[in-house]
């Protein structure tokens, strides 16, 4: 019995004996942890009474049953996920592979190095004083 289910009947019991008290009638308690009809008739019943008592137990009850329910499905969820999964075939274990081609390249798309290529000279620039004849190109000159 899960804690839920033992709500329930903790609840049903207490408002088995609260409507006994109230109306001088109980409730099949059985019956109301199994029917769902019968259990919004009988939470009714503990609505329409003026007794702030009843009528949180009937709250407390479908708060309950809401849990229990919601645990159901996810139940249901996780084993149809588990079937599923063992449906999913096993990939056997991987051994590594020697790859040659893998020694070839740069792991840049490059299949060989690239050459140094020689130095280009610096490309002179105009400047007026150096024209004039004098600053620091015109010192370079001499």
């Amino acid at each position: 019995m899960t804690t839920t289910t033992f709500t329930r009947l903790q609840l049903a019991t207490r408002i088995h004996f609260a409507l006994l008290r109230n109306l001088g009638e109980g409730i099949d308690v059985g019956r109301m942890l199994r029917q769902r009809d019968y259990a919004d008739e009988a939470l009714n019943v503990c609505r329409s009474l003026d007794d702030d008592g009843l009528f949180d137990l009937a709250n407390r009850f479908e708060e309950a049953t809401a849990a229990e329910n919601a645990k159901v499905h996810m139940d249901v969820a996780a084993k149809a996920a588990r079937a599923a999964l063992a449906l999913i075939p096993r990939r056997g274990p991987v051994t590594p592979q020697e790859m040659p081609w893998s020694q070839q390249t740069s792991g840049f798309g490059l299949t060989h190095t690239l050459e140094a290529e020689p130095p280009t000279p610096p490309v002179r620039r105009f400047s007026v004083s150096g024209w004039l004849g004098f600053g620091a190109d015109s010192q370079e000159r001499h």
